[in-house]
């Protein structure tokens, strides 16, 4: 049995979708299809939370010209009868959404609760339209959202998965259905706590919620269909000489996706390096990037983060209980890398640190933090980095001059935390010049 995901991207207007739709009904089955919201759509979701604090009327025209382009793709691929039964399922999603609007108008404040409540209906409506589109074309297709099936702790906007509660909904409601002939279509990114509110797993997160069904199902493959084919020697909106790798081990495509890889969520390995379950990540018509136990490849990729931080802490003293601290600051963001010596704290994260909420947790009296923003450039190699490859890589920043060198990420990867205006492109370039031009 295959765990099928479809990005964003490919599900993007009446084309996309029509082409998704075939896909799906060649794949073998019974199957599960993953789907994620059409593509920017939960950028606008975020956009009409945002913006409700301020101005309900305008939140309400961004909320009602979303609606509308789900309505005109959902017209253009579907009969009549289907259009019909599909728009009493959306309709009630969008009252929803204006509920929420009129809520946030009166309260004036937009907590991380509600904001997974309200992005959560992008991957709602596009799996309800993906399925209705399967069914018009007589594709034996269910629908079981994702809320029912993955269950999370409380923590809003990156929840972690309860393991047996959710083996326990997979088993119970998801593998009764995939017998036959039976497609059964879910969301990604989207699941609930065990007290029964929305949650998220973070942006991009759609991917891990196909590898994470699939492990608990013991499916044969996984496979993320994507816009671009397959994992990419860099960024190819920055080299334009990237090109795909035809394999990558575990645990190298592990480390790319914890160090910023576009196209892979730094969760999605793990569950199928557990259950040794291959993942192939492609296009709907290249082969893409196969990633399983093997590492015989040399494959090397270049990883950026361009929008991370590092936080200095000076504690008081060598004793201080920095735990409560990283716990606190790893719930909000995930963490890169962490350094200790002496009195200081050095962490970088993935993503931003908000100054202003950054509660710090240590307990031994008081202590002076700094917040710098950057951006993380790492070299991945599928053998591991030795003491000749971290000699080409310094010598490749040439004049570029790190504000950390992020020693021992991992067995696969150097990196460097670096202004992400000034060198996170051009050190991405001679990187990529050093290390990955030309191979394949």
């Amino acid at each position: 049995m295959i765990v099928a995901k479809f990005g964003g991207g490919l599900l993007n207007g009446a084309e996309g979708l029509l082409r998704v739709r075939d896909a799906i009904a060649a794949l073998p089955r019974p199957l599960v299809v993953v789907a994620s919201a059409f593509g920017h759509v939960t950028n606008q979701l975020e956009s009409i939370a945002t913006e409700a604090i301020n101005s309900e009327s305008r939140a309400l025209e961004l909320l009602r010209i979303l609606a509308d382009e789900h309505r005109a793709v959902a017209r253009d691929v579907l009969d009549a009868s289907a259009f019909d039964e599909w728009r009493v399922i959306a309709d009630a999603y969008v009252v929803r959404l204006e509920e929420i609007v009129h809520g946030l108008g009166i309260v004036h404040e937009l907590s991380p609760r509600t904001m997974d409540l309200t992005v959560s209906f992008g991957e709602h409506l596009s799996s309800a339209t993906l399925y209705a589109a399967l069914r018009s074309a007589q594709v034996p297709a269910q629908i079981i959202p994702a809320t029912e099936l993955i269950i999370t702790d409380n923590r809003h906007r990156f929840a972690r998965p309860n393991i047996n509660l959710t083996r326990e909904r997979v088993t119970s409601r998801l593998l009764p259905l995939l017998t036959g002939d039976n497609v059964v279509v879910t969301e990604g990114y989207i699941a609930r706590s065990a007290s029964g509110e929305t949650t998220t797993m973070g942006r991009e997160s759609s991917d891990y919620s196909a590898t994470l069904l699939a492990e608990l199902l013991g499916a044969s493959e996984v496979r993320i269909y994507t816009a671009v084919p397959g994992i990419l020697t860099a960024d190819p909106s920055i080299v334009d000489e990237a090109r795909t790798l035809k394999n990558l081990s575990y645990a190298a495509a592990r480390t790319l996706g914890e160090l910023g890889a576009k196209i892979l969520h730094p969760r999605t390995v793990l569950p199928l390096e557990q259950a040794g379950i291959p993942l192939i990540i492609r296009s709907l018509t290249e082969s893409g990037t196969t990633i399983n136990s093997s590492e015989q490849s040399h494959g090397s990729s270049i990883a950026l983060l361009p929008d991370a931080s590092m936080v200095t802490v000076h504690l008081p003293a060598v004793s201080t209980n920095d735990d409560a601290f990283i716990s606190d600051l790893s719930s909000r963001v995930p963490l890169v890398w962490r350094s200790r010596f002496r009195h200081r704290l050095q962490l970088v994260t993935a993503a931003r640190v908000d100054r202003d909420a950054l509660a710090l947790k240590l307990i031994d009296g008081n202590v002076e933090a700094e917040v710098v923003d950057g951006a993380v450039v790492s070299l991945v190699r599928q053998q591991g980095i030795d003491a000749n490859d971290l000699a080409r890589f310094f010598d490749a920043l040439g004049t570029c001059v790190p504000l950390a060198v992020l020693g021992g990420i991992e067995p696969h990867a150097v990196g460097v935390f670096v202004d992400a205006y000034v060198d996170a492109v051009p050190l991405v370039r001679s990187l990529h010049a050093t290390f990955a031009d030309g191979q394949s």
